[in-house]
């Protein structure tokens, strides 16, 4: 059995360059819902299942994986002088896409709860 190559994570040399990168996630998030089964209980398609669009939420670890980056490689842009506010900006609009996701009921807020608590 042949060793496969790991790929090199992307290094990202200034914050616009790992903005734009976690912007394209975040759009890709809003292109790509998940699709829920859900079972039609009346009307003409009763009993049968239809796939019902849900947004998919922004997370760390799925921005990670977009990016090409580990979650540890990131924490340590949040780091950096140069690269902490765009890392700061990128964990604020998938806490707010987290917790309005709670609010209203579309993620479970003690799940959200958890993750952020994690995160900050």
């Amino acid at each position: 059995m042949t060793r496969q190559k790991r790929s090199k994570q992307q290094i990202y040399t200034d914050p616009d360059m790992l903005l734009s990168k976690a912007f394209e996630y975040f759009a890709w998030c809003e292109e790509n819902p998940w699709m829920k089964k859900e079972l039609m209980r009346s009307g003409e398609k009763k009993g049968e299942f239809i796939e019902t669009p849900i947004q998919r939420p922004f997370t760390l670890a799925g921005m990670c994986v977009y990016c090409g980056i580990s979650e540890s490689a990131f924490m340590k842009y949040g780091k950096s002088e140069e690269m902490r506010d765009a890392a700061a900006y990128i964990l604020g609009i998938i806490r707010q896409n987290c917790i309005e996701g709670a609010i209203l009921g579309e993620y479970n807020a003690t799940f959200v709860a958890n993750l952020l608590e994690d995160l900050y």
